[in-house]
């Protein structure tokens, strides 16, 4: 389990098993700001396209080149919106924004060329453009540093080549560039600084949910979400009509264990047993702390016989080695009843069927594995291995 107080796992870095979980999130912020973004584009330069005459520099002569610059930005925010409100998304959001961003600088560095006269007063508008523009861009980089190379390095390289090659001096542009550039990096600043919270965000939301759905102690899923899983298992066995299993296993004698040894060595011996069971779990599996000393396995897409392996594996695991706890070696065993299950059953009575051979295990001796077949399945004897 991931604690923000471990010095190894930084506020805002997020851990490998949260990263799927972290792309979603993002993605759905991407969605939220391209939307936004694609909006404010849309008024903002149709409206600056349509109000020459109300502007300092009034070109009425460059009408068309102006309009030209600005189509692909208004193409980009018109697709954006178009994939949005369809629900038929003809691309990621992530890209999306970043063809915003792009078009943006290209069509704000264009006009600045175009425009240019070495003037102040002629070019004052179009810098009051370019310190909106860049604001605006940085904050479309939802991502962070890994974007800026792209919004605003390439763009700027080749605005300065282009310059350069017109015969303009960089010393001459600075000028008109400084407030601009003071504004790309505080909207560069805040941008990253938004990008934090929402880590944080993120990382505070996300240790919620795991302490709601997992076992404090052994960091195993507790009951609440393994019968989640259990549904969402069961519901995709009645639709397809596949098979799952369930292994059901309860410590021997582990009163025992705490009282003679205390309840600190019994945690210990718990969290020893989650985690040998864990290294004979496949990715899809699950591992549940089902009670106090019980614990529950759901094996999607395993037969009867497939399960039983995965029951001996698991017993062998314990009964093969003591556990080390504190001073104390301890020789713990499990015993452990196996089920397979199909859409036609229902998961209290395959539930019922893990316990029954449960039982069966306990009082033929302990440290067996036993098996009960659902009524279901072709074989409905059980099965049992020492």
């Amino acid at each position: 389990m991931v604690r923000f107080s471990d010095p190894k796992t930084p506020y805002h870095k997020v851990p490998p098993e949260w990263l799927p979980a972290y792309e979603a999130h993002i993605r759905v912020v991407e969605r939220q700001v391209a939307v936004v973004a694609a909006w404010v584009l849309l008024i903002t330069v149709t409206l600056y396209q349509f109000t020459h005459e109300f502007r300092i520099a009034h070109r009425p002569d460059l009408w068309l080149t102006e309009f030209l610059f600005r189509a692909p930005v208004l193409a980009s925010a018109l697709l954006t919106l178009i994939s949005h409100y369809t629900g038929k998304p003809l691309c990621q959001s992530r890209h999306l924004l970043r063809v915003m961003g792009l078009s943006v600088m290209v069509m704000i560095l264009a006009l600045f060329l175009v425009h240019y006269n070495g003037r102040s007063a002629d070019t004052y508008q179009i810098t009051n453009g370019m310190v909106i523009s860049f604001f605006g861009v940085a904050i479309l980089s939802v991502r962070g540093p890994k974007e800026w190379w792209l919004m605003f390095f390439m763009p700027l390289v080749i605005f300065l080549l282009v310059a350069r090659g017109k015969g303009f001096a960089i010393t001459e542009l600075l000028p008109f560039l400084f407030d601009p550039l003071v504004m790309m990096v505080i909207g560069l600043v805040m941008s990253e600084a938004l990008r934090q919270l929402r880590v944080g965000e993120f990382l505070a939301r996300q240790q919620l949910r795991q302490q709601a759905t997992t076992d404090q102690l052994t960091g195993l899923l507790n009951r609440r979400a393994m019968h989640h899983l259990l549904e969402q298992e069961h519901a995709r066995a009645k639709r397809y009509g596949s098979t799952y299993s369930l292994i059901l296993g309860d410590l021997d004698n582990f009163k025992r264990v705490n009282d003679r040894y205390g309840h600190n060595i019994g945690d210990m011996v718990l969290q020893e047993t989650a985690r040998r069971l864990g290294l004979h779990m496949r990715t899809e599996d699950a591992l549940c702390r089902w009670g106090g000393e019980e614990i529950l396995m759901l094996l999607p897409e395993t037969d009867l016989e497939g399960a039983m392996q995965v029951a001996e594996k698991a017993r062998l695991s314990l009964a093969n080695e003591p556990m080390l706890a504190g001073e104390h070696s301890i020789p713990q065993t499990i015993s452990l009843g196996v089920t397979n299950c199909y859409g036609l059953d229902d998961i209290e009575s395959a539930i019922k069927r893990a316990d029954d051979a449960l039982y069966q295990a306990k009082e033929k001796g302990r440290n067996r594995t036993e098996a009960v077949a659902s009524t279901h399945s072709d074989n409905s004897s059980i099965k049992h291995q020492t």
